[in-house]
């Protein structure tokens, strides 16, 4: 495990909060999560989230989450979270698989099949669907990092009044252990999402726990 002296750590944190402010922050509970992340074999998480939603409320959420490894490059996680006001609370979960490997010349390549369920104001929302996502790591400092694009999408579906609709987002994210000693047990995950049919974005971070 490579540990950052105190310069080093500035700086790194400095680029992260760039990396953030860059974001155009036009950013539900987050599809992805720390799935992406590459984990030892039968590795478990248990993570805890804050999210901001910029719709014109404002609102702060908070859940948790826990992820397995049910085989190799398949990783299965559920969550519960709740928020201020119209968002009372939201379960969902997923199984991410991966399709193709990352490799010096290509990102990895995998498809998470999802479902969330959400009281929103007066309405109960269901949504079925998948997310490809691509993830490509880089070095810094010889530290990883291990940025993702994700496109969520599928069929949201109004309980009260049976209307179907079709639900696309963009998601931009990036997980990496946190750069103390023993830190590889400990990772955070950015993740900023742009929903394109509604004003619900929001910008979130994940700080996960792993043990096997």
């Amino acid at each position: 495990m490579l540990f950052l002296d105190s310069a080093q750590i500035i700086e790194f944190m400095r680029i992260l909060y760039s990396f953030l402010a860059l974001i155009p922050f036009l950013v539900e509970a987050s599809v992805v999560g720390i799935t992406t992340h590459p984990l030892p074999e039968k590795s478990r998480l248990l993570s805890g989230s804050m999210t901001g939603y910029l719709s014109e409320r404002h609102e702060i959420g908070a859940g948790i989450r826990y992820t397995q490894e049910l085989e190799v490059d398949e990783l299965f996680d559920l969550f519960v979270s709740g928020a201020q006001h119209s968002r009372e609370y939201l379960i969902g979960g997923g199984v991410d698989f991966q399709v193709l490997s990352e490799t010096e010349d290509h990102p990895r390549i995998s498809v998470k099949p999802f479902y969330q369920y959400q009281k929103f104001e007066e309405s109960k929302n269901g949504i079925i669907g998948f997310a490809p996502t691509l993830r490509k790591s880089f070095t810094f400092y010889d530290y990883s990092l291990f940025p993702y694009l994700a496109i969520p999408s599928g069929i949201k579906i109004d309980s009260h009044s049976d209307i179907f609709s079709y639900y696309a987002s963009l998601t931009l994210g990036a997980s990496f252990p946190l750069p103390i000693e023993g830190g590889e047990k400990l990772l955070v995950s950015l993740e900023t999402n742009k929903n394109m049919g509604a004003s619900s974005d929001y910008v979130g971070v994940l700080l996960s726990w792993v043990w096997r």
